[in-house]
């Protein structure tokens, strides 16, 4: 019996070769993590090659019309991967520090602080809070519509003048500045009392206040003219702490210890 003549080879159209390669790469490409990362290049190379083998592998099946079948291939699309919703599609609207409340504030200061005590607003309508997580806490002031949340500090204090260290905040009304400090009172302190000594002469008291648990807590707020210039040439702010009938005395420095503030500068 005599072998049927096969049709003869047509070169493959460069439109079909184009579209058999990129469908054999995307597959490539769709399947590369199911595999070992070097069967990827191996893959895609045999890909090529199996493209190139097709360039003239096109045959007639004997239609009038001249009509050519190329091979069926599986076809393979690509799904467009959604934008990850953590990462922000649009520049988000600028916020103005320091102006929030204190929950709004304290996350980027110490984030899960719960409120512990709020001294009675001042003269001036401040409100000084406080605010507490394990074994630290944070002050946060609010006056002349600036909140200024100071850093965190062990709820045991030190014996050093950081324990006393102030914020400071200037009122753009001539040289005025406002001088906060605060803290927990020492556990088992009797007749507790700190005052503060300013370069004006002026001493200013400290308040203090028990909690709904019974821990006490202290505020100092004093606002007054520094007379301007450079702190540095200024006499320091000196602090007295009285304690069960013994007295220790404490030299703030300027700008170390007088810019406690957390959320914005000096």
């Amino acid at each position: 019996m005599t072998e049927p003549t096969p049709p003869p080879e047509r070169p493959l159209p460069e439109a079909s070769r184009a579209r058999i390669r990129s469908e054999l790469l995307a597959h490539a490409h769709e399947n590369r993590s199911r595999g070992p990362r070097w069967a990827v290049p191996l893959g895609a190379a045999a890909a090529v090659a199996l493209v190139a083998g097709l360039g003239y592998w096109a045959v007639s099946l004997g239609a009038d019309d001249g009509g050519e079948v190329t091979p069926a291939l599986a076809s393979s699309s690509v799904t467009p991967t959604a934008p990850d919703p953590t990462i922000p599609t649009s520049p988000s609207a600028p916020v103005k520090v320091a102006t929030g409340s204190c929950p709004h504030e304290l996350p980027n200061v110490l984030p899960g602080a719960e409120p512990a005590f709020d001294f009675p607003p001042g003269d001036d309508g401040g409100t000084t809070s406080f605010y507490v997580k394990g074994d630290r806490f944070v002050l946060c002031d609010i006056r002349n519509g600036v909140t200024t949340v100071q850093q965190p500090m062990p709820t045991t204090p030190k014996d050093d003048a950081t324990t006393y260290a102030v914020s400071s905040l200037f009122l753009g009304k001539g040289n005025q500045v406002v001088r906060v400090g605060g803290g927990v009172v020492p556990a088992g302190a009797a007749d507790f009392d700190v005052a503060y000594t300013f370069p004006n002469g002026h001493v200013e008291h400290a308040t203090t206040a028990a909690d709904q648990t019974g821990r006490m807590w202290w505020r100092m707020v004093y606002t007054y003219d520094d007379g301007g210039g450079n702190e540095l040439d200024k006499t320091p702010i000196e602090v007295t702490v009285s304690s069960s009938g013994a007295q220790q005395h404490f030299t703030l420095g300027w700008g170390i210890h007088t810019c406690a503030q957390a959320n914005h500068g000096c």
